[in-house]
């Protein structure tokens, strides 16, 4: 006799950000008895590929990333109907809204129980009275969770010391990240053809070595720093190519004169967002990441699966995506002479560029490889399932 399917709500705040942070996932849990459903806001996921989401159920709810009174007790509202309406074995939420939204829902409903996947510190550059209301509607969102799922190491032991969470409800998935790299999919010479294509497109000319930075264009990752340091890695190498992959977010704008620089430089080349980031990624000679704080720098890890070793700051959520002097070179926060100095120094030393490329694709298939999260995945919902709530 089959063993009974088990049901399971993933809610997440909007469909762009399931749809960036689930790829794989999905199938996999429903090649092993799991039906899908899903809660999101804004954009269903009816436009991405049944191979990458399966075919899980999406319910839309009223959700938005800012506060906003009525939304919110509407969003709470659409949550408390779904789930007094269904029964899941377990709920898995992400990003803030949802998580809050949903968790309260589930424990008016009894339903659940709730896994927490606590993905970054959304409170690490705040300070007074609003850092103090994010870090409760943390603990708010963590005391109604059976686990609570940081997703590096060093991201747990700083929620212990907020005092958002006991360590006794930590779980720790592989050595980070929340969905591994498909290091199929993210491979050496991955959309080589269209790198070819894209860099005469560019008018790039061959050789001419490129730094690429991938992510949201806004002042916490950064951005503001890429036209220094691009022009300092110019003034040792003058044909050096700038390539950028992100939309705008308007909730953290850069400068007006990034903005600038960005559009206005004749070697620097910003592409927007693109679902399919592999293109340019073969494109990069070394990734440049002047975040300042993550909570696990996914890009990273998909840079180092395609072979680009790469330059980024010695941060919470980056210094676990980076082997300092092995995959890459970590350098103090904000110091964008630095990051330029790390930068000609990798370019202008194949060999080294080389070595770094080669381990950081192996350490990504030996410890973040997506069929290895996903059996961890896989193990903790079963037994936070059997557990009921």
């Amino acid at each position: 006799m089959a063993a009974a399917r088990r049901r399971i709500l993933f809610a997440c705040t909007t469909g762009f950000t399931m749809a960036t942070l689930y790829r794989g996932l999905f199938p996999y849990l429903e090649r092993h008895g799991w039906d899908i459903e899903v809660a999101i806001g804004g954009r269903d996921l009816s436009e991405f590929s049944p191979a990458d989401f399966g075919d899980p159920v999406i319910h839309r709810l009223p959700m938005e990333r800012e506060i906003s009174p009525l939304s919110d007790l509407a969003g709470l509202v659409a949550f408390v109907r779904l789930l007094g309406s269904r029964r899941f074995d377990v709920i898995h939420v992400s990003t803030p809204k949802a998580s809050l939204l949903g968790s309260i829902a589930a424990a008016a409903t009894r339903n659940g129980p709730v896994v927490f996947v606590y993905r970054r510190r959304v409170y690490e550059l705040m300070s007074g009275a609003k850092q103090r209301i994010y870090i409760g509607v943390d603990r708010v969102i963590a005391s109604l969770s059976r686990k609570v799922l940081p997703i590096s190491r060093e991201l747990g032991e700083q929620l212990v010391g907020d005092g958002v969470c006991g360590r006794e409800k930590l779980h720790f998935i592989g050595s980070g990240s929340s969905n591994g790299i498909n290091v199929e999919r993210f491979a050496p010479g991955a959309g080589a053809e269209g790198a070819a294509e894209l860099r005469a497109e560019l008018g790039i000319p061959p050789g001419a070595p490129v730094l690429l930075f991938v992510g949201r264009i806004i002042g916490e990752k950064g951005v503001d720093l890429l036209p220094e340091i691009h022009a300092r890695v110019r003034e040792r190498i003058p044909e050096a190519h700038l390539v950028l992959v992100g939309p705008e977010d308007d909730r953290d704008p850069v400068k007006p004169e990034t903005l600038a620089y960005l559009r206005g430089t004749p070697q620097v080349h910003w592409l927007g967002y693109r679902s399919d980031p592999r293109t340019a990624y073969a494109l990069g000679d070394l990734f440049v990441f002047p975040s300042y704080f993550e909570g696990f720098g996914n890009v990273l890890l998909e840079a180092a699966a395609m072979e680009i070793p790469a330059v980024a700051f010695d941060v919470s959520g980056v210094r676990e995506a980076v082997a300092d002097g092995v995959t890459g070179t970590l350098v103090a926060s904000g110091d964008a002479a630095a990051m330029a100095d790390a930068s000609i120094a990798i370019l202008t030393d194949p060999a080294l560029r080389g070595r770094m490329a080669k381990a950081g694709r192996e350490r990504v298939v030996r410890e973040f490889a997506s069929a290895v999260v996903h059996e961890e995945i896989r193990e903790l919902l079963e037994s936070v399932a059997a557990t009921g709530r």
